[in-house]
């Protein structure tokens, strides 16, 4: 075997995908980071920083409900590769600013051009997968490691490469988005038998019709509680853990471990079925996040923050990997659409949860938002169940009744 060809074997297109979301939310996370030091060498005040962090995810959850479609029309590899091009720009613009609401106004862009990556990649994958249903969930499991490693390793990086000089962290993003564009331009747009839905199903449970697209809308409404939790979490415990005495790398380290727990559970996760096309996973999923966050409102101690995070960002893995399953899963639907649609729930979850969480954190103390975010989850948690009893139940008894009926 020539050298060539025993490099792709081992980037495979699949592989590739995992490679490219290791490598852009690693590259994110840098510039997430970046821009928060970027905006205090600005003097920006407390108001403008939160807006940096919001304006991005406000401009990424509306632009994830067009990119999908477009890529199901243009091309996956169109939109990655212009993702890849104007990231890097915008990335590459940022340090050169000499003020902050220069570097407000080209957030957005960034944000905007970060949608045109996700979901035609999550489509993209799901069409190259090869083996049917059980193959995706064993796809996804490995792309949701592969992101959620690159967003843990991202923010140590960028603080090294900040002390090189205020530049540093933004070019070497930027060169890192190069590199993703170079090696996806040369995957295949499909492959033999990829994107099929092999006949098999989840433990005798039904999985196609409106019962199956119900469960996809499930999914979504227990995703944007979990990245509420999540975007209310980024901007309050900063400062709660300051006012706590903590040093920074120690409240990077229990930020961190949000994203411990969710990796946690996709490597749980993406090797078993049984969890599919059945409610009691999504609710116990907000039980778990509703009990984290509760923990993280009384706690005090070191300990005690680690295990409420880790908690929640367990339950987050099985929203997470839920609602994009049930996204890619159909073949007889819009999967770049449906991507598109996962990615702005989560999105607009990420960006409201900053704006609920600063409000009431300004009005009733720092810790108020938990509290807040522990009462959404139960709310969402009963909508959960009453959606399901008045539109899934009564289908899933319509065919055991004509299943017993043809059996007598």
């Amino acid at each position: 075997m020539s050298s060539q060809s025993h490099a792709s074997a081992i980037l495979s297109p699949v592989r590739r995908v995992f490679v490219a979301a290791f490598v852009m939310d690693l590259a994110a996370a840098m510039i997430g980071l970046s821009v928060q030091f970027l905006g205090h060498k600005l003097e920006a005040p407390p108001l403008i920083l939160g807006l940096l962090g919001m304006s991005s995810a406000a401009a990424y959850a509306i632009s994830c409900l067009f990119s999908g479609r477009l890529s199901d029309r243009f091309g996956r590899k169109t939109l990655v590769v212009g993702s890849c091009l104007i990231c890097a720009g915008a990335w590459l613009a940022m340090p050169y600013v000499t003020g902050y609401y220069q570097l407000l106004a080209i957030l957005p862009i960034s944000g905007a051009a970060a949608s045109m990556f996700w979901p035609p990649m999550q489509a993209w994958l799901s069409e190259i997968t090869v083996g049917g249903r059980r193959r995706l969930v064993r796809n996804i499991g490995n792309f949701n490691i592969a992101w959620t490693a690159g967003l843990m390793i991202g923010p140590p990086i960028a603080g090294v490469a900040w002390a090189l000089g205020a530049p540093a962290p933004f070019i070497l993003a930027a060169l890192s988005l190069l590199g993703v564009l170079i090696m996806t331009v040369r995957m295949p747009a499909s492959v033999d038998g990829g994107g099929e839905n092999v006949a098999e199903d989840f433990a005798g449970v039904q999985t196609d019709g409106d019962v199956a697209r119900r469960y996809l809308h499930l999914a979504w409404i227990a995703n944007f509680a979990s990245w509420f939790g999540r975007g209310m979490q980024l901007v309050v415990f900063p400062k709660q853990g300051a006012d706590l005495g903590m040093s920074e790398g120690t409240i990077g380290l229990l930020v961190g471990a949000y994203l411990a727990g969710q990796l946690l559970m996709f490597l749980y996760l993406r090797n078993r079925s049984g969890w599919q096309f059945r409610l009691w996973p999504l609710l116990a999923s907000l039980a778990a996040g509703a009990a984290g966050w509760l923990i993280a409102w009384q706690a005090q101690s070191i300990y005690a923050f680690a295990a409420a995070f880790i908690l929640a960002g367990m339950g987050a893995g099985v929203t997470y990997a839920s609602s994009l399953f049930y996204s890619l899963r159909d073949v007889t639907g819009s999967r770049g659409a449906q991507a598109g649609i996962h990615e702005a729930v989560l999105g607009s979850g990420v960006f409201l949860g900053p704006l609920f969480g600063g409000a009431v954190a300004g009005w009733a103390g720092i810790a108020a938002p938990y509290l807040l975010t522990t009462v959404i989850f139960i709310i969402f948690g009963g909508l959960l169940f009453s959606v399901w009893r008045s539109t899934v139940r009564p289908v899933i008894l319509a065919a055991q009744e004509t299943l017993e009926a043809g059996g007598e």
